[in-house]
């Protein structure tokens, strides 16, 4: 509680203040933009007096704001996971995408909705129980040095296995919302089975950061849930958990600072590529039987191209 205390107490930096402004805008153009473009005006009218023009009040209320606010949860967790997951505070966050863990997630959502009736509260219990495997495979292995090749391996793999469970009944837009990561047609429907279960990886992510010097087993039941809500709210994503955790852990201050602070930059990037993803379904051709382009399709060409980034530099650091 004093560490609390101290922090609430203290001056915000300029670059937590940045971000969440940057997060605000990117909310405010998410909502005003789509497929149905409504001009300054309507968007205004909307958001003050919805009684006068219901069509755009129904757009940004009932459609765009549930995506929105599931984007920013989704990003926010996995970024939270990732730095709980770091084994030492200076250490490399590893990515509960592309180590594997959220794609079990995935993969334990869609066996429950396979062997269940399909109810979403199954697809909620085997996100979880998927998410605790990964995050039990990370622990298990972390003295290996081939640790993120197997991670990789599991992140390539789980995707596939999902694949062959759905593809009898050619749910292909099933399999790319969880093992791709997609917001699209993310409703108030998905939102009230995913708060719950978002709302406790937050309380058990500032647990698990408060207590991590004496019990490195919240961080695990924290990093597990936290990538399981994650996972529930816009399926499997890569990069996003590492890339926010680097940045939280860049910066001075105390642990639930940076935790704010990766929540912030982990909701950040996933609002801003879920944005740039609707962008470009409506310039590129229609991608067949699903609506828009996943937002794991461009986490692909960003987490190649940042690791070709990282293999350049490192390199011309050694010469």
């Amino acid at each position: 509680m004093t560490r609390l205390l101290r922090w609430s107490g203290s001056t915000l930096s300029w670059h937590l203040i940045v971000s969440l402004g940057a997060l605000l805008v990117m909310m405010t153009i998410s909502l005003a933009l789509g497929s149905v473009a409504l001009t300054p005006a309507r968007f205004l009218t909307a958001l003050t007096m919805p009684d006068a023009d219901p069509v755009a009040a129904a757009i940004v209320f009932n459609v765009r704001l549930p995506r929105v606010l599931l984007a920013c949860c989704a990003g926010a967790l996995t970024a939270m996971a990732a730095l709980l997951l770091a084994p030492h505070e200076q250490g490399a966050a590893p990515d509960p995408g592309w180590s594997g863990m959220m794609p079990l997630g995935a993969l334990g959502a869609v066996i429950a909705l396979t062997v269940s009736t399909g109810s979403s509260w199954w697809s909620v219990m085997g996100a979880l129980v998927g998410c605790g495997a990964g995050v039990a495979l990370y622990a298990a292995t972390q003295r290996w040095r081939q640790r993120r090749i197997i991670g990789f391996v599991v992140a390539l793999v789980a995707p596939v296995c999902a694949f062959g469970l759905l593809i009898g009944e050619v749910r292909i837009a099933t399999w790319v919302r969880w093992c791709l990561g997609s917001l699209e047609q993310r409703d108030w429907q998905a939102w009230n089975t995913a708060w719950p279960v978002l709302l406790t990886g937050v309380l058990l992510v500032v647990a698990a950061e408060y207590r991590s010097s004496t019990h490195r087993w919240r961080r695990y039941v924290g990093a597990t849930v936290a990538a399981a809500a994650a996972t529930v709210a816009a399926g499997a994503l890569g990069w996003i958990g590492s890339t926010a955790a680097r940045r939280a852990q860049a910066s001075d201050g105390s642990p639930v600072r940076r935790i704010v602070l990766a929540g912030l930059w982990g909701a950040l990037l996933v609002v801003g590529i879920d944005l740039a993803a609707r962008g470009a379904t409506a310039l590129l051709p229609s991608p067949g039987l699903i609506g828009e382009l996943p937002l794991g399709a461009l986490l692909i060409v960003i987490s190649g191209a940042a690791y070709v980034h990282d293999r350049v530099r490192s390199r011309s650091h050694r010469a």
